[in-house]
Order: structure tokens, then sequence, then C-alpha cells
């Protein structure tokens, strides 16, 4: 590339937009209801910004955040495996834990009939408006402080995996019988 053509490049005045059609919605919206991009981490772009420019010279994404969500949620209702790994990762980077799982693990110990193995309900994919996300699928950790490694994971539904925590086997049997003992005395009143 030569210098003149760089100057040429460097010396193009930016356009400056406040309204803009979301490429997925065909709204006009302003640009505050569209996500500020970074410069890309990854591949043949690295380093570069692939957005348009706002009036305040901030870089902004193609869709806008509404389209951006409903995206996100449609991908995870038809397959959650991408989802659950990421976030595992970032947990494990967090607390400084073992993380060496992939995909292909977590599709070899997704349940085959899409079932919560301990409570036996269906799993619930996807975000559902007002409910709560009880019956999602979760990535159990057995022993907690083992990590994300093969051997040591479940999928589980949200609220076993909360219910479980980082208790210890003796902690829920002592909550079981605490509980098995309450009942009974109510059920004997």
């Amino acid at each position: 590339m030569s210098i003149a053509y760089k100057k040429l490049i460097m010396a193009r005045t930016v356009k400056f937009i406040e309204i803009k059609l979301c490429k997925s919605c065909n709204k006009n919206l302003n640009y505050k209801n569209y996500r500020i991009v970074k410069p890309l981490t990854k591949g043949p772009n690295k380093g570069k910004l692939v957005a348009w420019t706002d009036i305040q010279g901030g870089k902004r994404f193609n869709k806008c955040k509404d389209c951006e969500v409903n995206r996100a949620r449609n991908r995870y209702s038809t397959n959650p495996i991408p989802q659950m790994l990421s976030n595992s990762r970032i947990r494990a980077k967090r607390k400084g834990i073992l993380h060496t799982i992939n995909t292909e693990y977590l599709e070899l110990i997704w349940p085959k009939d899409n079932r919560c193995p301990v409570l036996g309900n269906l799993f619930e994919m996807g975000y559902k408006n007002g409910k709560s996300k009880n019956l999602s699928p979760s990535l159990d950790r057995i022993v907690p402080k083992k990590g994300y490694i093969p051997g040591n994971l479940v999928i589980v539904s949200d609220i076993v995996n909360r219910l479980k925590s980082d208790a210890s086997l003796e902690d829920m049997e002592k909550i079981l019988k605490f509980y098995t003992n309450k009942i009974n005395k109510i059920n004997n009143i």
C-alpha cells in the first residue's frame, strides 16, 4: 500500500450517525440502542473494528440490543451446550479452578432423554418470560474443588444444582433428615 493511498484513507471524513436502521428488525433506532463494539481479538481481522460510527465517534454493532438478545435466546433454546461451556470457562477462571472439558464432552454427558437425572423432569431450554429457570439444564461439579474435568460433571436441573451448591453429602443428609422429621411431625398433628 502506497503512502499516498494511506494518507487518502486517513483523510477520509467519517459519517457520524444518530439514527440507524437495524439490520435484523428493520427499525430506525437511536444509536444508544446499539451495543458498543470493541476491536476483534481473533481471526484475520484481529484488531479491526467491524462497526459504524455514532454521533459521539463511538463504534456500534449493526444489530440493535433487542435483536442481539433475541438471537442469543433462540440459539440457547435450540442448543444450550455452547453457552454452558462458555459460562463454565468464565466461572473456572474466576474461581481459579481447572477447566479441561469441551463441547464434545458436554454432548457425551447430556442426558439422552433430555431429562434431569435427579428429578426426572424434562429440561426447559430457553428464556421463559416471567418464569423461573428451575428446570433449565445446569452443569454441576460433583466435587466442586476438582473443577470442570471429565468424570466430575453431570447435567442436572438448575434447582438441583442450586440446592446442592457446595454442600457435602453429609450436609445434604442432615438437611433431608431434619425436614423429613419436621414433615412427619406436622403430618401427625
